[in-house]
């Protein structure tokens, strides 16, 4: 049985694909969601393979988010949040889920109001609130919008099925 990490993961990289190279994509050139422009180390002896994306994803996201101390599916929305919006605003989104004050860090109180809620009602606040953030992007078209779309309620599906 997967973990849950081994499982936010899997959902990433369904969802970050493989090379992209998209001139219209603020993330400019990415292999498995990895970014030259925000990781040009791990680019350094050419493109990242999947096992170097997965160790960025670990440290970089879900380590820094705290996510093995969240429950199961707030685990996974946060940390595909992290990825996909930031860290701070999938931090932000889970203390407005969980009632906690929303200041964008990760602390003691944030990992304790998550872990009192009612996990699907958590899960569905958070799918709330990031979409909410969509929502008010000025760049969300069609081109993107559908897309995150899609990855929220996959996301969503995917923390239900955690609770």
């Amino acid at each position: 049985m997967q973990g849950v990490f081994e499982q936010a993961l899997e959902h990433v990289l369904r969802f970050e694909g493989g090379y992209v190279n998209d001139p219209h994509d603020p993330g400019g050139e990415t292999i498995h969601g990895i970014s030259r422009r925000h990781h040009p180390e791990a680019w350094a002896r050419g493109k990242p393979t999947k096992e170097e994306a997965a160790a960025i994803y670990f440290r970089d996201y879900w380590k820094r988010c705290r996510c093995s101390e969240l429950p199961a599916a707030a685990a996974v929305q946060v940390f595909d949040a992290a990825i996909n919006q930031g860290a701070k605003d999938a931090i932000r989104f889970l203390q407005m889920a969980s009632g906690a004050t929303p200041d964008s860090i990760i602390g003691p109180m944030t990992i304790k109001a998550a872990n009192l809620c009612d996990p699907e009602r958590l899960a569905r606040a958070f799918a709330v609130e990031r979409g909410y953030d969509y929502a008010l992007l000025d760049h969300l078209d069609d081109r993107y919008g559908r897309g995150w779309m899609r990855r929220l309620f996959a996301c969503y599906d995917l923390a239900k099925s955690l609770v």
